[in-house]
């Protein structure tokens, strides 16, 4: 299924949700649960590739941070001369170049020593830069500094990520944060430790040229939001990984993910093939779909709002799918459900056997409790379909944790 197929799954229950169920709501409720539907509206319907302008000198690795982004040879990686000549947008696809892709600009290299391999029109690397982010707006500049070089000439470097955000500013209305990168820092000392992971005198340097980066950018520039130490060496032969040295990527990826703009989440899940991303995103969407649905529970909404509560679930679990990368299709989805033992009508049936309940045991509570149980459910089939489509465990394992779940009334994190 690709993008355009998958996003139809997404529109009727927030359609429904706007038209039919909002204007019914009381204020306060009415408040909530819109925000929260504008979130995954942001997420499932405008999503987008998330857009890097990968800024540094020559020699700082950025080909090379971008291979290891990709997990693949993405980027042509100058070990002489400066390769890149015009600031290019690459975008890279999954393997079927159909379900997901990546934006990065991979600038020419501040303070080149020699012309760019590739032929360029401008006369220096910072007007090139400039005419490639006339064209997109990144959401972050990534500033790459090789770790032996933090203090060398780093001066002049911020003066000029300083007017390229300003450049930004005025052409894009938008002013992109900054996150620095360290890279090369299996080349610090000791020498002899070059492979990761690093022991602890390496990790003192490494430490000590982050913070020193740090520190530098905080002094010149707003919006600095945290500087990450990377090795991305990889090796590829026919296109395929032959050697493998990233440190730190990981968590890099997962930090990027943490000031992304929600439109592109599902892209960065898919692209990055990171299982902590991807379960990271689907909880952060269960989260929402739990708390819609605990308020529309709560709430005294004739049957109508049993098929909207039963949608935001099915989303829920698709979007889940979507993201672990999972082929997506009814069946998939239906196979899922199966394996928990419970039909489409759950929602429904969640929602009237608390207020029976409620009727006997705390008279006049009814719609607080079950707008409760409504939410442990959305939560419990949240908690299974990342066992289920993300960890790839059984179905008997994926059940157990359905279970244990509404059992434990275990709520979403707030």
């Amino acid at each position: 299924m690709n993008n355009e197929e998958a996003k139809t799954w997404f529109q009727e229950p927030i359609r429904l949700m706007r038209k039919k169920l909002l204007p019914k709501l009381p204020g306060p409720v009415k408040k909530q649960i819109e925000g929260e539907i504008n979130r995954l509206e942001d997420i499932f319907l405008e999503y987008r590739s998330p857009r890097f302008a990968i800024v540094g000198r020559r020699g700082s690795g950025k080909s090379t941070f971008i291979n290891a982004i990709f997990q693949a040879p993405a980027a042509e990686v100058g070990a002489v001369t400066s390769q890149t000549g015009r600031g290019q947008w690459h975008t890279f696809y999954t393997y079927d170049r159909k379900n997901a892709s990546m934006d990065i600009l991979d600038t020419r290299g501040l303070g080149e020593g020699s012309t760019p391999v590739e032929t360029t029109n401008t006369p220096d690397s910072l007007t090139e830069v400039k005419q490639s982010l006339q064209d997109q707006c990144p959401d972050v500049f990534l500033f790459l500094v090789k770790a032996k070089e933090v203090d060398a000439r780093i001066t002049e470097d911020i003066q000029q990520l300083k007017e390229l955000r300003t450049f930004v500013k005025h052409t894009h209305h938008y002013v992109p944060p900054v996150i620095g990168i360290v890279t090369q820092v299996d080349e610090l000392d000791p020498v002899y430790d070059t492979e990761p992971p690093f022991e602890k005198e390496k990790r003192r340097n490494i430490d000590h040229a982050s913070s020193h980066l740090e520190e530098t950018l905080k002094d010149e520039i707003d919006g600095v939001i945290h500087v990450l130490p990377v090795c991305a060496y990889m090796a590829f032969k026919e296109e395929k990984v032959i050697y493998d040295r990233r440190w730190n990527m990981d968590e890099t990826l997962h930090y990027l993910l943490n000031h992304l703009p929600g439109s592109t989440w599902l892209q960065w899940a898919k692209i990055t093939q990171a299982r902590e991303i991807q379960r990271s995103i689907a909880k952060s969407i269960g989260k929402s779909a739990s708390l819609i649905n605990g308020g529309l529970g709560a709430q005294p909404v004739p049957i109508a709002d049993m098929p909207v509560i039963t949608g935001v679930q099915i989303s829920m679990i698709t979007s889940i799918a979507y993201v672990s990368g999972r082929d997506l299709n009814r069946k998939s989805i239906m196979e899922f459900i199966g394996a928990l033992g419970i039909n489409v009508g759950a929602a429904y049936a969640f929602r009237q056997a608390a207020r029976s309940l409620s009727k006997i045991v705390f008279p006049g509570a009814g719609h607080v409790v079950s707008g409760t149980v409504a939410s442990i459910a959305t939560w419990s089939l949240c908690k299974a379909a990342i066992a289920y489509f993300i960890d790839r465990q059984s179905a008997s394992a994926v059940k157990t944790v359905f279970e244990q779940t509404k059992k434990d009334e275990e709520l979403p994190p707030q």
